[in-house]
């Protein structure tokens, strides 16, 4: 069994190479769960590529994918009791006749060049005061979704995350009113080194403008380093449609995750 540094070192190694493909979301998320209970299975060819990894913690499938699902399936034991699996869209076929009463599939993208573009006549950009300004925050974010909601307590402990940024939380201001219409919050690992987009919003009455991609835009060049990429997930078939929003901007990929759930 590979211990949990031991772990982290190759995951991080191979996510390097491939982000998108390696995990369903940003590496310091999973890292953050490798311990005694974690196991981390990694297969190759005889030439040394990858062929398959699959990530256990305790019970949790936390991250499948393989080369090809004809020669790399799993114990169907093993399959048919996941209580809960995050699988590549490559081997999805190998979970297809699995019953879970949750299926929900989400891009990952990736940028490697700093995208271009400027903030529509109108508005500006401010850096979010996180001393005073988290209730704003939370309620930003509430405003713009009809099913969900985010507490101030819960936007708070994203202060506490490893990869917090101040400088990656922004307001979008209508300058002729002062009001805040949107907000843009990114992460930023700097062992990866990655800049993971987490919530960009935009109030109803203001879409459609532009606002939307600026944010990402104003969000890339605060994080850009050479050599550094920026990735996205999101629900494919979100009503929003995001995956527009950041192809668009220049992120690109075709890697599709699946959330299942007993």
């Amino acid at each position: 069994m590979i211990e949990a540094q031991q772990q982290q070192r190759e995951l991080l190694a191979i996510y390097r190479d491939d982000p998108c493909r390696t995990l369903p979301n940003a590496f310091w998320k999973t890292a953050t769960q490798l311990g005694s209970s974690s196991h981390l299975s990694l297969q190759r060819d005889q030439a040394g590529h990858l062929t398959s990894l699959m990530l256990w913690v305790e019970d949790r499938l936390m991250a499948f994918w393989c080369a090809n699902p004809e020669e790399n399936v799993p114990c169907q034991l093993e399959v048919s009791s996941l209580p809960f699996a995050l699988v590549h869209n490559n081997a999805f076929p190998i979970f297809r006749q699995s019953s879970f009463s949750r299926r929900e599939a989400y891009f990952r993208l990736i940028c490697t060049q700093p995208p271009k573009g400027s903030m529509p006549p109108g508005f500006r950009f401010e850096t979010v005061d996180n001393a005073t300004q988290i209730p704003a925050v939370a309620q930003m974010i509430t405003d713009c979704y009809q099913d969900k909601q985010v507490s101030e307590s819960i936007v708070r402990s994203w202060l506490g995350h490893p990869v917090y940024d101040p400088t990656l939380w922004v307001w979008v201001v209508e300058i002729l009113t002062g009001k805040k219409v949107g907000l843009g919050i990114a992460e930023k690992d700097i062992r990866v080194p990655e800049t993971s987009l987490e919530w960009i919003q935009v109030l109803p009455k203001y879409r459609g403008l532009g606002i939307g991609t600026a944010v990402v835009i104003e969000l890339c060049k605060r994080a850009w380093q050479d050599g550094e990429f920026i990735i996205v997930s999101g629900k494919v078939n979100s009503n929003s449609q995001p995956e527009k929003l950041y192809r668009r901007c220049g992120f690109t990929g075709t890697d599709v995750w699946w959330l299942l759930v007993a």
